[in-house]
Formats: structure tokens, sequence, C-alpha cells
């Protein structure tokens, strides 16, 4: 039986990197002032593991974003994925355990699927051990490699970066040129939210033939910047970033994976979905919104994951002060933030 579903993985697996060759050829014919194109654009064997990372995981799990236990979780979404990541002083590189890191949120969702596709595709040894002990997230919790038990806020480090409010994932992939990213904007509906005077919000039809969408590979990173105008009210899904500010708009965004969409166009993603009634029924599964429900969008693609042996060069104190400051400082705007992902 294990040859048999052996010889069943040698055959499915080129034909997903073939599939996903394909979707990339189709999708990537319409293209508009925001998605640049290199001549390096897609990397089908990365797109195929970070897709198989995501297989590993457990469903659901509990969606938690509170700092201490409770009636529901004994261990906090921190507390998991400091369990997860099993790394000693002795370890080349870490064994990451999904099992372990729940309940989650979102952005720990992105993040722990990103470092165990990493950690299933670098099997040379690429990606140094010092960029592996980097990449661990401290979490306020000494042990052999975060011996003072430090924590790291948004934008320090690699999980702080990961982490952080607006384009985290697209941030910090451009700053270790391992792949690149490309956006599209509806438009704000208020007034006071618009970045100029001629500035429009699209219409449903306008925004859902946007050709970003046509771009979009299933295994692109996405970070959703959500659209409340019509359910709440609220022109949020204009902002990016925080700056506790009362009585400002703040940012409403969900860190994902694309995955695709539906036979009547909705989105498909996977993250730590929720929050919701139950959290305790929430966390690792797939979601479905209208492009609709989605005022700003952000896809981010590796292209060169031995890039991320530069995270050797962050160390876990260290800052990128943009994502730092959308935490509560400032916010950003749409020129800022095409300059900080390298969007032209």
């Amino acid at each position: 039986m294990k040859e048999k579903n052996k010889d069943m993985l040698n055959i499915a697996r080129p034909l997903l990197l073939l599939a996903i060759c394909c979707s990339f050829i189709s999708n990537s014919a319409a293209q508009e002032e925001n998605v640049k194109v290199s001549a390096d654009t897609l990397n089908a064997e990365w797109q195929s593991t970070i897709l198989a990372a995501i297989d590993s995981f457990p469903e659901r799990g509990g969606y938690y974003t509170g700092g201490k236990p409770n009636a529901l979780f004994t261990n906090t979404t921190w507390q998991g994925l400091h369990a997860a990541y099993q790394m000693g002083m002795n370890d080349r590189k870490p064994y990451f355990c999904p099992e372990k890191a729940q309940p989650s949120f979102c952005s720990s969702a992105t993040y722990s699927a990103l470092v165990k596709a990493l950690t299933m595709w670098d099997k040379q040894g690429v990606i140094s051990t010092e960029a592996w002990r980097n990449m661990k997230p401290y979490v306020g919790i000494a042990d052999d490699i975060n011996t003072e038990g430090i924590g790291q806020d948004d934008g320090e480090g690699f999980w702080g970066r990961a982490n952080a409010n607006g384009p985290s994932i697209a941030v910090l992939i451009h700053e270790l040129k391992a792949g690149y990213s490309f956006t599209a904007y509806r438009g704000a509906k208020t007034l006071r939210n618009k970045e100029s005077e001629s500035e429009t919000y699209l219409t449903d039809d306008e925004w859902r033939a946007d050709s970003v969408w046509q771009h979009a590979i299933k295994g692109d990173f996405m970070k959703i910047f959500w659209n409340k105008n019509e359910s709440k009210g609220s022109d949020c899904g204009a902002i990016i970033g925080c700056n506790d500010v009362k009585g400002d708009d703040q940012e409403a965004g969900h860190s994902v994976i694309f995955m695709g969409y539906t036979p009547d166009g909705k989105v498909t993603f996977w993250s730590s979905n929720g929050p919701g009634e139950h959290p305790e029924l929430l966390g690792y599964s797939i979601g479905t919104c209208d492009k609709t429900d989605i005022q700003r969008v952000v896809f981010t693609r590796i292209t060169h994951p031995e890039r991320f042996n530069e995270v050797k060069n962050i160390a876990p104190k260290n800052v990128n002060q943009y994502l730092y400051d959308l935490n509560g400082k400032k916010h950003s705007n749409t020129a800022e933030l095409k300059r900080q992902c390298g969007i032209k």
C-alpha cells in the first residue's frame, strides 16, 4: 500500500506543477499598471510546496487572539507557536509541528504555513542554521535559543514582520528579495479617506473586472482589507495600519493564502478564520468571500525561497520601521505601500 501511494504521489506532483503553470499562463494575460511582471514570475515547485504545507495542518483547532489561556483554550496562540517550532541549539533546522500550533489567528496561520513550507522545501540545507534561529517566533518564553525570553512586537524580527498590520508578508518578501507583489485598490468611499480629489470608488462590476484577480495563482499569499461600507457603514477598508486616534477609521484586514475561485467567481482562501460566536470551532479552514467584500488586496508570490537564508541578517530585535509604525502610530497610503512592497 505504501509503494502504491508513493507511485500515486509521483504521478500527481508533475500534474500539479503542470496545472499551476497552465493557470499562470492563462491568468497572466490581462495585467494592469500595478501588476508589473518580471521574467522570473513563477516557481512552480514552491507553489506546490506551500499547498502541500497547508495540507499538513489540522482542521479548525480554535481561533484565539487573547494573551492568556481561558476556559476554552488551555494555551494561547503564541504558546502554541512556541511549541510548534521545535529547534534546539544542536539542531541545524527546526521541525515545525502544525498540530501544536493551535489555537491560531490569521497571521499566525500564514506564518506557520510559510515556515512549514520552507522546512519541506529546504532538503539541500540552503537555509543556514542562523537564519532558522531568526525565523523562530520569539514570544516571551525562554528556551535554548531565546535565552532571555524576549518577545517581538509588530515589525520586530521575522515573526514580528509576518505578524504586523498592513502588507506584512509583502514587505518581508521584498526585503528578502524572495519574490514580488501586486496590488489593487477599489478606492475610498468617504471623502475623508480619499488620497486625492480624483480618487473614485469603483462600481461592483468595475472591481470584479479588475485584472488583479486574473493574475493571482493558488498558493499566493494574500492580504485582504475588508470592505465594510455596505455591511457596517465603515470605510475602514481604505485604511492601511492603525494610528489609535479616536474617531479615525482603522485597518480591518485578514492575512490568508489564496486558493482560487468558486464556479460563480467568489474568492477562496486558507487561513485561521474568525472570530465568531464559537471560537473553539473555528481556526484553520477554507474561507470564501465575494470580491466586493474586499476593498484593497495585496498578493505576494514567492519565487526565490533560497533567499530566506538572508533571514540570518534579521536579528530577533531588528526593526522594520514601516511595519512597526503601523501598530498604533500611523496610517500608510497606497504610494507608500507600493514603495515598501517593491510594486512599481
